[in-house]
């Protein structure tokens, strides 16, 4: 046999040709798809009543979701379920990096919310006994065990303070108060991460006033202090919201004490 006729006696049918094209082309975008490809991502989420966790206040806590995809299909997969979610190229060390996060977030969680509840106590007349404290943490660490991070510190400090005192910062639902920021043991407000994606998220529920910490005189990481990056992401979004800078725990308390004030004294003018 001549090397034609072995080369005749070879050759593809053309029908079959295109058939194996068009069965190897979707194995080859799917092999593509499910490739090791990691990303790391932030979204905006949602605020969060502190009635919710067990509190009788009227303030809401910000949280933003975070995490982690695989390949080309998880992430395509979480875009459409997470339109204004951003990515951010990682490798395959971030599935470990995560999970060391949620676990030093839990802790850090933990600490903010004792912080909570010991400077809630503080501002009361009759002090609360030590039992009392460690019942009430139990409580909330339960109810919190779903999020992760130190940011809800604040505003829970705020929700207890109103619970306590019989309080209502929102004037009857008249204005949606949020915020984050750490609560450490000196009452002070410690910074926090994602600003942008949780002002994002407070503007997208309505919020009227959000908290955040007052730390450009002492930020000491890289970049913007969360004071600065909050004032920076309100002009460039034109945010409705006003944002509200505090050091203290006390300093949020006295702007929300004069909010309610000025409602009062509007209100007696226009009757």
């Amino acid at each position: 046999m001549t090397l034609a006729q072995k080369l005749t006696k070879l050759r593809i049918r053309p029908d079959i040709l295109i058939v194996s094209v068009l069965l190897l082309l979707p194995i080859s975008v799917a092999t593509y798809c499910f490739l090791p490809q990691y990303y790391r991502f932030t979204a905006p989420g949602e605020i969060v009543s502190v009635q919710e966790i067990g509190v009788n206040g009227s303030v809401s806590f910000c949280y933003v979701r975070e995490g982690y995809t695989r390949n080309l299909y998880e992430r395509w997969s979480l875009r459409r379920a997470m339109p204004d979610a951003q990515f951010v190229p990682a490798d395959a060390s971030a599935k470990d990096e995560f999970s060391n996060v949620e676990e030093i977030g839990e802790q850090a969680r933990n600490e903010t919310i004792r912080n909570a509840v010991s400077s809630a106590g503080e501002q009361m007349d009759d002090q609360v006994s030590d039992d009392e404290l460690e019942q009430r943490l139990d409580t909330l660490v339960e109810e919190t065990s779903n999020y992760y991070g130190d940011s809800l510190g604040l505003m829970l400090g705020i929700g207890l303070v109103e619970e306590e005192q019989h309080l209502d910062f929102s004037g009857n639902g008249r204005y949606v108060i949020s915020g984050t920021g750490t609560m450490e043991a000196d009452h002070t407000v410690g910074s926090v991460g994602g600003i942008r994606d949780k002002l994002r998220t407070a503007e997208k529920f309505g919020a009227d006033y959000f908290f955040v910490p007052k730390d450009k005189e002492h930020f000491y990481y890289e970049g913007l202090s969360n004071e600065e990056e909050a004032e920076l992401v309100a002009q460039e979004l034109h945010l409705s919201l006003q944002v509200v800078p505090v050091e203290t725990m006390e300093e949020a308390l006295d702007f929300l004490r004069t909010l309610n004030h000025l409602d009062e004294e509007n209100t007696a003018n226009e009757t």
